[in-house]
């Protein structure tokens, strides 16, 4: 738990700072944070912000400008580095400029795009995903600029306190790990389906399916891509832990095996890429 500082408490605090060459502002000023996310994908009903719930910020960064915060929900900004879950710091503001990545209401439904005017001055909301199409804003549609994105801001990870152990005894052994007869049947099952990942996020076709066979435990994230790294360490795409937990809560919350090509987060060649991952892990685990 953290200790509430006092006045002096901080005044050191930000002098050992500033003598390491940093900047330490005092967050002093509540800024709104939204409750509901807003959708990078295809465009949703937006939410009301919460009146109880704020951010604090400095003053000298807030300025003027109002602002609030809200969480992304979807895929469709993550080539500009805007990824599922992460947390918006937004500008109240109703213009914008061409590049400019924005929060719009689009006919009642809310969405984050970025914003262009092209040669002939259509406007458009561009996602940066190849999955979605550029949005055209028409005359008869109602839009409504609502803020402009300042900052994105990727939620602090967290690892499980039996992953953390499972390290410290490794350590502490000092030995070479010798895999149980579950755990190398596992990482058999693993290496087989290997060839079939071909980006780090497919690995998720491979660790849920093992969960629901009883062979993984639900959030045994860590010992998954431990099992992975030992089971063909040359893999060019290798899962890490952060990455897997971050699609169990967010675009891939229902397991690939429950998948329905309708709506599933993917499609196309993707779709049947992860099914195909997926139903081969349960072949193998019923062997």
């Amino acid at each position: 738990m953290c200790k509430r500082m006092n006045e002096k408490d901080l005044e050191e605090a930000f002098a050992l700072l500033q003598r390491a060459g940093m900047e330490p502002r005092l967050c002093d000023t509540p800024v709104p944070f939204s409750e509901q996310s807003v959708k990078a994908g295809i465009p949703s009903m937006p939410g009301d912000p919460s009146r109880d719930e704020y951010i604090m910020l400095p003053k000298e960064l807030v300025g003027r400008c109002p602002m609030f915060f809200v969480d992304v929900d979807g895929d469709s900004m993550v080539d500009a580095g805007i990824m599922p879950g992460d947390r918006l710091r937004v500008q109240i503001c109703d213009t914008a400029e061409d590049g400019d990545v924005v929060i719009a209401s689009v006919d009642g439904e809310c969405t984050v795009k970025a914003f262009l005017r092209d040669e002939s001055g259509t406007r458009w909301l561009v996602p940066r995903n190849d999955k979605y199409e550029p949005i055209e804003l028409r005359e008869d549609m109602n839009v409504r600029i609502l803020g402009r994105v300042l900052e994105h801001i990727r939620q602090t990870p967290r690892i499980s306190h039996s992953d953390l152990m499972h390290s410290i005894r490794q350590k502490k052994q000092n030995v070479t790990h010798i895999p149980s007869g579950e755990e190398a049947r596992t990482m058999r099952i693993i290496a087989a389906v290997a060839p079939m990942v071909k980006c780090k996020r497919q690995w998720y076709a491979v660790f849920h399916p093992l969960v629901d066979c009883g062979m993984l435990g639900e959030n045994m994230y860590g010992s998954f891509v431990e099992m992975v790294r030992r089971s063909v360490p040359q893999h060019a795409f290798l899962p890490t832990m952060d990455g897997l937990q971050r699609m169990a809560v967010q675009s891939f919350r229902l397991p690939v095996t429950r998948w329905d090509a309708k709506k599933a987060p993917v499609t196309g060649k993707r779709f049947e890429e992860y099914v195909g991952i997926a139903k081969a892990v349960m072949k193998a685990a019923r062997v």
